[in-house]
């Protein structure tokens, strides 16, 4: 009996962490800075979000979508942030060292939804698209905050937006839409990556 259920546990536990690394998993958002989106202000407790792995695995994605990475200033942490601009993307910081940013190849510009409280690309920049690590797709609990995220606006946040198109596509065709793009900051960053598989996340940093 013990080796059948010995058996049983050795074939089940490598299965599930196959499927939660492929798939998906349910985390814990901890934080304020996704407010009011996440863990609003009159929430009591935390929202736990779906956070879907088998999405992005080719990378695809999109502009105003919330998504979790490993924080480039603590690889240690993991944290939950709005997609706000693409790789050729000129992003208007609110808070960044230069007013304008071009987003170079193979990075993102995030943000938190509340800036004066969040850890984002207005403190370490552009981020490599190998550090996403999932998609945030709902909020599954608490049973009264069950809801779909879906993707927000944020052209309001571009100054020159590299196409309509989602990362991964071709044929993109700058559009510029401010006088101001000669002052945009081009960062020329190192977009070699690690492609390692990362521990399973039980909370996100918000």
């Amino acid at each position: 009996m013990w080796k059948v259920v010995i058996g049983t546990a050795a074939f089940t536990i490598p299965a599930s962490v196959t499927l939660f690394d492929l798939c998906g998993y349910v985390a814990k958002v901890e934080g304020s800075s996704m407010q009011p989106a996440l863990n609003p202000p009159d929430l009591n407790k935390s929202d736990y979000v779906l956070l879907n792995r088998w999405g992005i695995r080719q990378y695809n994605f999109q502009r105003g979508e919330i998504v979790c990475l490993t924080c480039p200033s603590n690889p240690g942490q993991k944290i939950i942030k709005r997609i706000i601009g693409l790789e050729g993307d000129t992003i208007k910081t609110p808070g960044y060292r230069s007013r304008f940013v071009t987003v170079p190849q193979g990075h993102c510009w995030v943000e938190g939804d509340h800036h004066g409280l969040s850890l984002d690309s207005n403190v370490f920049g552009p981020v490599a698209l190998g550090l996403i690590n999932a998609r945030a797709s709902h909020v599954v609990w608490p049973p009264r905050r069950w809801q779909r995220l879906a993707p927000t606006d944020v052209d309001n946040r571009l100054s020159r937006k590299h196409g309509r198109k989602t990362h991964g596509q071709n044929n993109f065709a700058a559009i510029s839409t401010d006088e101001d793009d000669e002052e945009a900051e081009n960062l020329t960053l190192n977009s070699d990556v690690s492609y390692s598989k990362p521990n399973n996340l039980l909370s996100v940093k918000g």
